[in-house]
């Protein structure tokens, strides 16, 4: 009977939402997964934000590089092509995962040469899509489960 109890108080100490949220978010493969899988492969290298529309500068409209950007690229933007804001990948490399007692959030440096990426473009280009986040809650499924496994058989 005290295995019984000292297993029951176990459980209904470890059985937190709150504790278990912690855990999988804190867990860098999931981390990485929402910044890189998510926004950069599932809607910035598809010229997506996270309203699932065209990333467009905010002041002229365009959708697309121009020729000015071509030129500077040195080719490896091309006139036309929808924007993807990969240049040199510092603002990739620069997107980091916030986590908060119930929330989550991406930042990043905006900063680029003499523009600030979210005044341009807005801040929806860091945002998670619908379609995103849908794949983060089939993911999050999986890590929610291991975690209760280990809370009720104490692995």
């Amino acid at each position: 009977m005290d295995i019984l109890t000292t297993k029951l108080k176990s459980i209904k100490r470890n059985l937190q939402p709150g504790k278990i949220w912690k855990k999988v978010f804190r867990k860098t493969y999931i981390q990485r997964f929402v910044i890189e899988k998510l926004i950069q492969d599932n809607q910035l290298q598809k010229s997506l934000t996270g309203l699932n529309q065209p990333i467009r500068d905010l002041q002229t409209g365009s959708t697309t590089y121009s020729l000015m950007t071509e030129i500077m690229s040195g080719g490896k933007k091309k006139a036309g092509d929808p924007y993807n804001l990969y240049d040199t990948g510092e603002f990739y490399k620069s997107m980091v995962f916030l986590l908060g007692n119930n929330f989550f959030e991406i930042d990043a440096d905006p900063i680029k040469d003499n523009d600030n990426l979210f005044t341009k473009y807005g801040e929806q280009i860091i945002w998670l899509s619908e379609n995103s986040k849908e794949k983060l809650r089939l993911r999050l499924r999986i890590e929610y489960e291991t975690e209760l496994r280990k809370v009720f058989y104490n692995d």
